[in-house]
């Protein structure tokens, strides 16, 4: 099996957006409630065209390279573990005789809501205490960004599907 550029295109992405969400934005002093998850809008993208399992795949996989960027914050696996889940529910939504432009927002909004679930269970567990007020201005914050960046990607991997590239 060789690599697409499609799949090339989209380890790029994740790499780039778990750099970008660790280290740029926190640098230009970005408050971390305001930081969307810009890794799960690609995981979300990829999902509601592929299906539950590949997005569940893509989820696992993203998942592991978020945690490889510095600074780690979660147990070992659980990003990962919560991305995949993410990633599962978002290929849900995949309907491949519909065309309507609030699937993949919706995806993306119950992805948004796993991920936040997620965070929140593992902060209960760890901390005993839970800011349910940044994660809800996170879910957001992701929804708005990715409703801009989702139709992109999803025109952008239709046309490397149809001209055989993905």
């Amino acid at each position: 099996m060789r690599p697409t550029l499609l799949g090339v295109l989209r380890t790029a992405y994740v790499v780039v957006a778990a750099l970008l969400v660790a280290t740029l934005l926190p640098r230009l002093g970005v408050p971390p409630p305001w930081v969307p998850d810009l890794v799960l809008v690609g995981v979300v993208a990829t999902a509601v065209l592929r299906g539950p399992v590949h997005g569940a795949l893509v989820g696992l996989l993203a998942g592991w390279v978020v945690e490889l960027v510095p600074p780690a914050g979660n147990p070992i696996g659980l990003t990962a573990l919560v991305t995949m889940v993410a990633g599962l529910v978002a290929g849900l939504f995949r309907r491949t005789s519909s065309r309507s432009r609030l699937r993949a927002p919706a995806a993306l909004l119950a992805a948004s809501a796993v991920v936040l679930a997620g965070h929140l269970g593992s902060a209960v567990v760890a901390d005993g205490s839970v800011e349910v007020v940044d994660g809800l201005s996170r879910l957001l914050v992701t929804v708005a960004v990715g409703g801009l960046l989702l139709p992109a990607f999803l025109a952008l991997d239709r046309a490397l599907v149809r001209r055989r590239l993905g």
